[in-house]
């Protein structure tokens, strides 16, 4: 599963918008969707982020820190 996919899933089972997920992040909505659209056509580069922003992400939303910077499908 990749980053974008990771993200995806989050917003889904949080039934929040993305503009709500990033302000609750303190981070742009344009840096959201670059995240979790597919701003590389062409490519199966995988986006990364910063272990404190993931470090975020897990404490604001309940999420585990390794599954969402790993490469594994678990949580």
């Amino acid at each position: 599963m990749t980053l974008a996919e990771k993200l995806n899933k989050i917003i889904a089972e949080q039934n929040i918008s993305k503009r709500e997920f990033a302000n609750r992040l303190g981070i742009s909505e344009n840096y959201l969707y670059i995240l979790t659209g597919n701003s590389r056509q062409g490519t199966n580069k995988n986006k990364t982020i910063s272990p404190s922003l993931a470090k975020l992400i897990a404490l604001e939303f309940g999420y585990d820190v390794n599954w969402i910077l790993g490469s594994g499908d678990e949580l």
